[in-house]
């Protein structure tokens, strides 16, 4: 594998495939379709590579990236009408997303012999704090195939998933206690990711059962023994010594050159800017695009394809006709909570001035197993619930049959058929639709300042299946403009009252064993009534007083999808069951863009099997066309 410059990149024969965007999915998709030492791969990469900055390797330093230009898009939304016109950042990785990294110790000693190119650690996963978790089986089974995704069902995928990673093995105590063979049957052993159990025994012991498939909460790498790893000695190791992979970073794609007078259109060429200087670099077989729920339907309305009426309005011919394309956008979304707790427990917030030490100045200074934890791994606990264990019956029968009698739903066969499912789940309690994360500290939230010496504990309130609906798409003609991203948050007022409840939820966590015994009081919200012992906050029964906390609370989880879906055309879709954009004979779209439905759990996992399986279908079709050829002349 090689890193030329723009010239060197573009004087090389034309690539098989061109791959836009070395993140999450797309370098999966570059490593695997590069195993093929007859074909030629291209990655074009807008951001840098970073190959062994602290921000980047660092668990304990998660979110210390983000706004920074060097590795974030850091998108602001525009004005969301129902968080009281409040923009909201969100942050979208922007660097090539692979590096080398060590075997060390906590002294930053390198320990062992150092790692061929790791292939990929993700830009999703640099933002997400190295945590994976996966949703429900029946979350890929019933949004993927039931909305007209044939073959996109949970056991079709699952080996995708496994194919993605390896699973680490725990200390032998807790080896000996947990069923391996569920590890065997949802875990990989050969995949790039590396992942190790949560230590579910834990939970068991407090009474909370654990789920019959434990990639529910995974990790990447193995907490306080080395920085997460994402080793893959059977297919990522030669990635290093590939010379039919290249990459190009610091190559922002503005166009996909698309040829011929009538569906289906070829893309013959990919056209980006590097160093303030426009490039064109032709491709021989097919293009991936893998730019991200944001910027996959802003190069698809810049290439021409997607609604005629946006396109229009920036003098941009229509190719392909696709209203769905930057439509369907959907995104998980919290609210945080916060408690102060008693100062003899254990909580991030002694060691919150460490963070804002170098790592060479750090290392020496970890001399607790707190702070040895928080830096060599992730942290966090989280809980997925069904409505009805934090809302009452009498409110979940009312959102029911508000969602029921949505108009927002009416537009597209496709939006009805999410509604349906939507209806369902409300009565599921396998479906979850509330995310519980907590923080060991006070989790920075924009505005909010902690005091010093005092000891926190956060719990993050998510949606985790939100019913608005909105939109990504281009405002200008020009490509380095970043697109208009309207989220439309709060748009349905079921979203609003699910938020309500859940932030309610949080006090009556706090007021039962053994939160209570922690437990000094509320900080955000101040809760106020009955026995909460202050004057001055917010009466936990006051609906509207909780509902304008949501509203000047609400931040995104960072999981945008469903830009550029997977649903049949005449539902608004924008790709096929094979990931190929209608209307094109050799474009395809591999990210969180193609959900057509948000799943109850973080996406990484679930985007890296996309990759794999995209893979897979773009080698068949390929070989298919081979064969076919092949008899041809043999005719």
């Amino acid at each position: 594998m090689s890193f030329p410059t723009p010239e060197e990149f573009i004087k090389k024969n034309a690539f098989d495939y061109i791959v836009v965007g070395g993140g999450t999915a797309g370098l999966v998709v570059a490593a695997r379709l590069s195993e093929d030492v007859n074909v030629t791969v291209g990655v074009l990469e807008a951001g840098g590579y970073h190959p062994e900055e602290p921000l980047i390797n660092v668990p304990g330093y998660f979110g210390r990236a983000l706004g920074n230009p060097a590795f974030d898009w850091a998108f602001l939304t525009v004005p969301q009408k129902h968080l009281n016109d409040r923009p909201i950042f969100h942050p979208r990785g922007k660097l090539f997303a692979a590096f080398f990294t060590y075997a060390c110790d906590l002294t930053g000693k390198v320990s062992g012999e150092r790692w061929k190119l790791v292939l990929p650690i993700a830009q999703l996963e640099i933002l997400n704090a190295f945590a994976i978790r996966l949703g429900c089986p029946e979350h890929p089974k019933k949004t993927f195939e039931t909305l007209g995704n044939e073959g996109w069902n949970w056991l079709s995928f699952l080996k995708y998933i496994k194919k993605s990673q390896t699973l680490i093995p725990s200390d032998n105590e807790f080896n000996e206690k947990i069923n391996s063979k569920l590890a065997d049957d949802m875990h990989g052993t050969y995949g790039p990711v590396s992942v190790n159990l949560i230590r579910t025994l834990l939970f068991q012991r407090i009474g909370i059962r654990a789920r019959n498939w434990v990639l529910f909460n995974s990790f990447l790498g193995r907490p306080g023994h080395r920085p997460p790893q994402l080793l893959c000695s059977c297919i990522l190791r030669p990635n290093a010594s590939r010379p039919n992979l290249v990459v190009l970073t610091g190559a922002q794609v503005t166009k996909i050159a698309l040829e011929g007078d009538a569906e289906p259109y070829t893309a013959t060429a990919i056209e980006f800017v590097s160093g303030g200087k426009v490039y064109s670099v032709p491709v021989k077989r097919e293009v991936i695009l893998s730019a991200g729920a944001f910027q996959t339907p802003q190069l698809l309305e810049l290439s021409g394809i997607g609604d005629k009426s946006v396109l229009d309005q920036f003098s941009i011919p229509t190719k392909v006709e696709l209203p769905g394309v930057g439509s369907n956008l959907q995104d998980h979304n919290y609210v945080p909570t916060v408690y102060e707790v008693k100062p003899e427990l254990a909580t991030l917030d002694p060691i919150r001035s460490i963070l804002d030490l170098s790592l060479t100045t750090m290392y020496p200074a970890v001399i607790n197993p707190l702070s040895k934890e928080y830096y060599t791994s992730t942290h966090s606990a989280f809980a997925f619930l069904p409505i009805n264990k934090f809302t009452p019956p009498a409110e979940v029968a009312r959102l029911k049959a508000e969602l029921r009698d949505s108009t927002g739903f009416d537009s597209t066969p496709g939006l009805k058929k999410q509604r349906q499912l939507l209806e369902e789940w409300f009565d599921n309690e396998r479906h979850a639709q509330l995310e519980i994360i907590t923080y060991p500290g006070f989790f920075p939230s924009p505005g909010k300042t902690p005091k010093p010496n005092t000891h926190y504990h956060t719990v993050l309130v998510a949606n985790t299946h939100p019913i608005s609906r909105g939109t990504v798409h281009i405002q200008s003609a020009d490509a380095l403009v970043k697109p208009a991203v309207d989220p439309a948050y709060l748009s349905s007022t079921i979203d609003l009252d699910v938020l309500v409840h859940a932030v309610r939820f949080t006090r009556t966590l706090h007021r039962h064993s053994p939160l209570r015994e922690m437990t000094i009081g509320s900080v955000e919200p101040v809760w106020i009534g009955g026995d909460d012992g202050v004057e001055k906050g917010i009466r936990w029964e006051d609906d509207e007083a909780v509902r304008e906390y949501v509203r000047n609370g609400l931040e995104p989880v960072y999981h945008p999808v469903g830009t550029a879906a997977m649903l049949p055309r005449e539902d608004h879709g924008v790709v096929d069951s094979k990931l190929k954009v209608y209307g094109t004979a050799n474009l395809r779209v591999a990210d969180a863009s193609v959900f057509p439905f948000n799943i109850a759990a973080h996406i990484q996992e679930t985007i890296y099997g996309i990759a794999e399986k995209v893979s897979d279908i773009i080698k068949a079709d390929a070989k298919q066309q081979e064969d076919t050829i092949n008899e041809e002349k043999e005719h």
